[in-house]
């Protein structure tokens, strides 16, 4: 984990560096929408109520009259990813994460609108926030987590994107876009293996485990607020 927030730290110190330079620093912020699907071999539900909200910043690099600049973006929200799948249902792990992308983004320009088609990669941060038990009946049985073994909390990840700008707002410092992003998470084989207990009514206990393993892939619709800032002839930024 150390390694990554390194990286990070350093990412965003040359950002901020580029202060001094002849280019404008572009801040964004938003609310995103996310479905996870964890493609392993212990589970093959859909459907695990695993829609997940959030909050997104981001701060670019943009030179003027550019195709290209990168953007660092942060995410920080509340997720789901199943476990173990028995019958109808799935226990499942909730989740708060927090997303660290590099992105270079590639502009689109059309006479009314712009178009962003970004790719990068980065980090998932993942918060046990407890177990539950989705599906028919869940309601009904309570999944307890009895001990652990080899857990990670950040995985590597990278994405791919598209973002949207239509309208007068496409020249203005203050403008409105709409996203769709695709997330790929990695979480490593070996690693992350919970043993639960799922109590169901009757007295009926089951004992499990279950590694938290194999590939995520995310689709994400978010709305972000675009502010850029530029430099005075001089010496500083100015809002």
């Amino acid at each position: 984990m150390a390694h990554y927030i390194r990286q990070a730290t350093c990412i965003i110190f040359f950002l901020f560096f580029s202060f001094y330079c002849k280019a404008q620093i572009e801040l964004s912020t938003g609310f995103e929408a996310s479905y996870p699907e964890l493609l392993n071999s212990n589970n093959t539900r859909m459907n695990y109520g695993q829609i997940s909200f959030g909050i997104r910043a981001g701060i670019a690099y943009k030179p003027e009259e550019t195709q290209f600049f990168p953007i660092l973006n942060l995410s920080y929200g509340r997720t789901r990813l199943p476990l173990q799948q028995f019958g109808k249902n799935v226990a499942a792990l909730n989740f708060n994460y927090i997303n660290v992308m590099l992105n270079e983004n590639f502009i689109v320009t059309f006479p009314k609108s712009q178009l962003f088609i970004y790719g990068g990669i980065g980090f998932s941060y993942l918060i046990n926030k407890g177990i539950t038990v989705a599906g028919t009946g869940g309601e009904t049985m309570q999944a307890t987590i009895d001990s652990t073994a080899n857990i990670n909390k950040a995985f590597p990840a990278m994405n791919i994107g598209f973002e949207y700008n239509y309208g007068e707002s496409t020249s203005k410092d203050l403008y409105l876009t709409m996203g769709l992003n695709f997330q790929y998470i990695l979480l490593l084989a070996g690693r992350n293996t919970y043993y639960i207990n799922v109590a169901e009514p009757g007295n009926n206990n089951y004992p499990y485990h279950a590694s938290l393993t194999g590939n995520v892939i995310s689709p994400q619709f978010y709305i972000a607020i675009h502010y850029k800032m530029h430099r005075k002839r001089g010496s500083s930024m100015y809002l």
